[in-house]
Parts: structure tokens; C-alpha cells; sequence
């Protein structure tokens, strides 16, 4: 018994669709795995393999506004330490700025990328003074947590630093950038750390 043309053009499609996709699924996990067992970039910075995540927080930012580790989750975030009364946390700001304008050739990161200074306490008026050199900037001081609490957490000592966590999507604490760095040898970490963030972010479940 033959099939008559109708049935086997119809057989032939099926089978033709079938092997689309069975190809673009080989090819997916193909490429997922390769992606996930690829070496990890090398960086001037320290890369946190595992990755850590974000301590529980709860700070203010200038508008009193509560910021807690699920805002900071969202998307891409450069945090740095200081106190913005002093040229410690300025020296910080002009660090974040700085490396926000070196990716800015990276639109897609460029666009999301989140800047963040915490520190001791947030005058509101300097806070927003300096809040205006970047859209981007976010400034934090303490609310119902003290932000040395954070400080401590984070692994940093009591020494003024300009250094830099880089913080990707879901939380996690991917580098930290030394401020012995240069700003340009920063800004191509956080580039690459970027290109490579499904291999570096865990698998979401």
C-alpha cells in the first residue's frame, strides 16, 4: 500500500522538522557546554570563582529611599567603598565614573551598568550634588544596617580603598578590582568578566 502524494508530502515535512530540530537543540547544548567548560578570562583583578553573593543589607540612598542586595541584583553593578566627606569616597566616585565612561564603547553594558558608593553616613544635599555627574550613580549611607557592617562582609579592612566589586545579575560578587589598577586595565576586566557572564554566573534554576 502506497501513500498517496498528500500523505507523503506531509511525511516528508514532518520528518523535515523534526531534524531542524533536533539539529538546533545539539547545537544549543553543544554550544551551553562549551561555553560553561570554557577556561575563565584572565584579568588584572581578582576573579571569584566560585562566585559569592551579595550580603543581606538594608541602606538608604540620598531621597531616604530604602536600597537593599535585591535592588543590587538586578543587572550590573561596580560598588565601591568611602566616605564621601572625605577624598576617600570621592576618589571612589571619580574611580566608578571613570570606569563607566571607559565601556561606554560596550552599549549593552554601558546602558545597565549601576554605580554605587557606600558610605558611612548620606548628607543629603553633598549626596546629591555628586549624585548629578552620573544617572548611573547611587549612593548609599546607612539605614537600618550600618554600612561598616556591609564593609566588614564584603572582606574589606578599615585601610581607604578606591578598589571595586564587580557585581553581576541575581547578586553575585563575580571580582574584585584592586585600586592599584589603572582605570583603563579596570574597565577591560569588567569588559571581558561581561562578554563571559553566562560561564561566570551560576545556571539558574
Amino acid at each position: 500500500m502506497f501513500l498517496d502524494n498528500r500523505h507523503r508530502l506531509w511525511f516528508r515535512l514532518l520528518l523535515m522538522l523534526s531534524a531542524i530540530s533536533l539539529f538546533i537543540l545539539a547545537y544549543q547544548w553543544g554550544n551551553n557546554y562549551q561555553r560553561r567548560h570554557a577556561t575563565p578570562p584572565v584579568i588584572g583583578g581578582i576573579l571569584l570563582m566560585p562566585p559569592a553573593t551579595l550580603p543581606t543589607f538594608a541602606l538608604q540612598d540620598a531621597r531616604g529611599q530604602t536600597v537593599d542586595q535585591d535592588v543590587l541584583s538586578k543587572g550590573w553593578t561596580l560598588m565601591a567603598f568611602g566616605d564621601l566627606a572625605r577624598a576617600s569616597g570621592q576618589l571612589a566616585i571619580h574611580r566608578l565614573i571613570d570606569l563607566h565612561g571607559k565601556v561606554a564603547d560596550q552599549r549593552a553594558l554601558f546602558k545597565q551598568l549601576r554605580l554605587v558608593l557606600v558610605t558611612p553616613s548620606v548628607a543629603p544635599n553633598l549626596a546629591r550634588d555628586f549624585a548629578r555627574l552620573s544617572p548611573a550613580l547611587l549612593i548609599l549611607g546607612d539605614g537600618a544596617e550600618p554600612s561598616d557592617q556591609l564593609r566588614e562582609q564584603m572582606g574589606l579592612g578599615e585601610e581607604d580603598t578606591s578598589s571595586v566589586f564587580v557585581i553581576g545579575p541575581g547578586g553575585y560578587i563575580l571580582a574584585y578590582l584592586p585600586d592599584t589598577q589603572t582605570g583603563t586595565a579596570m574597565a577591560d576586566d569588567v569588559k571581558a568578566i561581561h562578554a563571559n557572564a553566562f560561564q561566570l554566573l551560576p545556571e539558574q534554576p
